[in-house]
């Protein structure tokens, strides 16, 4: 099997940014984005402002005119992709793409949430996700997600909403009330101490039973609708402060969502700088930014689901291909698997095995695992450092401790399920699935210039 990559330099396009504006637009990116439909809306934001246009999967894609595409599912799932400009049976011959994922752990809003407690009304919520619980206390969190409405026409349809004006806490026990915590630590349990404090309840108009007209009611003014139109929400909490920039020379990033919003932003950037290269290759990009990940892809738009495959199948059968040739587009095709990475924490430097410590601002960094929780082999692990070599990125390298459990990506699953040779790289970071995380601010740039070079290599895999 070969895997060589083209000089880089021979492409006609520059694909360079300032690495400050592309910092900056990632902090705007995750700002806009507080839950997976607000990070699906945002990403079709882009796309639509750079000329990319709306499908939905009832579309006959036979007629769609050569060009730039992207499609939503559920609300949480968007794939991109550009529609060769000859429509022959030979017009697709593999595919590059580029995986990452929407959700974040958090904490989210059970279907009858609202209750009172020895006088303070409080929400009933679900851990989703690998979440750092003790991340979630003391900080002044807000609700955002989508809700079902029924319009005039009596249709239904999903709406996002952010309720900016309703500000909640989780509060932490005081250390008088927990002599032991300095020492034991802080345990927590997702039932019992989770639940954050909306307010004081009021004792002429009690609320019980998991009653919700009291959401209803907030979601309505927002969006500026009826109370008895909303049918239905499904909300999440998160962090109210605005991601930043810090550093004695501004170069670390303080945000929530980083893991894996910097991802998809890389994405996208990386497929909005290279789109309109003139390419009569065969080689289709591909940006497939999943919800679900965090809880294991299961669902009808994860990245188990069928829609990716789907999606390949139907670009490739609707420019005269036949079920063969898209077979054979799949053995001429890479993915990267665009997921942030663990950087050496200097508190901790026990914790990380010796000869791969990745730092940040140092650029992408390849992730290894001999049992497959990362996807990456040795020939894509090879293709894309000389990639990055090419492309003047620098590049590192990680491996799990050998005695602790690692952590894994939609990598494994999109290789296994379409048996795509793929490579697991990401950005380097710290606090990784914590309410608030850190990454470096020359990261973002290096990240997307990698994944640039990668959708322009034509060199395919196979014959």
């Amino acid at each position: 099997m070969s895997m060589t990559i083209p000089d880089p330099a021979s492409t006609s396009l520059s694909i360079d940014r300032d690495a400050d504006q592309t910092c900056s637009d990632l902090l705007h990116f995750i700002d806009a984005s507080p839950t997976p439909y607000h990070a699906v809306a945002s990403s079709a934001a882009l796309l639509g402002a750079a000329g990319f246009t709306a499908v939905s999967a009832s579309d006959d894609f036979a007629a769609l005119a050569a060009g730039a595409y992207y499609t939503t599912v559920s609300d949480g799932t968007l794939l991109a992709f550009v529609r060769p400009r000859k429509a022959r049976a030979d017009t697709i011959r593999g595919f590059r793409i580029v995986g990452a994922h929407t959700d974040s752990p958090n904490l989210r809003i059970k279907p009858r949430p609202v209750y009172e407690k020895v006088g303070y009304l409080q929400l009933g919520v679900e851990v989703y996700g690998g979440v750092l619980l003790n991340s979630w206390l003391d900080r002044d969190l807000r609700l955002s997600g989508r809700v079902m409405v029924r319009g005039d026409d009596g249709r239904l349809g999903s709406r996002l909403v952010s309720l900016q004006q309703l500000t909640m806490r989780i509060p932490q026990l005081a250390i008088h009330l927990d002599r032991e915590v300095g020492e034991k630590g802080l345990v927590l349990n997702r039932q019992e101490h989770l639940a954050p404090i909306l307010g004081l309840a009021d004792p002429k108009s009690p609320r019980s039973g998991g009653e919700i007209q009291l959401l209803h009611e907030l979601c309505a003014k927002e969006l500026g609708v009826f109370t008895q139109q909303i049918v239905g929400l499904e909300l999440m909490l998160h962090d109210s402060q605005p991601a930043t920039r810090a550093g004695l020379n501004q170069e670390l990033l303080l945000a929530p969502r980083l893991d894996n919003l910097a991802m998809c932003h890389a994405g996208l950037s990386a497929l909005l700088r290279t789109f309109q290269q003139d390419d009569d290759s065969g080689i289709v990009p591909v940006v497939a930014l999943f919800d679900h990940e965090e809880v294991g892809s299961s669902s009808d738009h994860g990245a188990q689901s069928a829609q990716l495959p789907r999606l390949l199948e139907r670009l490739v059968l609707s420019t005269g291909g036949s079920r063969e040739s898209y077979h054979q587009a799949l053995s001429r095709s890479l993915c990267v698997s665009a997921d942030m990475a663990h950087s050496v924490h200097p508190n901790y430097v026990d914790r990380h095995e010796p000869n791969h410590r990745p730092v940040l601002n140092g650029g992408p960094v390849v992730k290894h695992n001999s049992q497959q929780r990362y996807a990456t082999s040795l020939p894509t692990a090879v293709a894309i450092l000389e990639l990055g070599q090419n492309a003047g990125v620098a590049m590192q390298e990680y491996v799990h401790r050998t005695d602790l459990p690692c952590g894994s990506t939609i990598g494994p699953i999109v290789s296994t399920l379409m048996g795509i040779p793929t490579v697991d790289v990401g950005s380097p970071m710290l606090s990784m699935h914590s309410a608030r995380e850190l990454a470096g601010a020359a990261d973002p740039e290096k990240m997307t210039r990698l994944l640039a070079h990668f959708l322009l290599s034509r060199n395919l895999v196979g014959k």
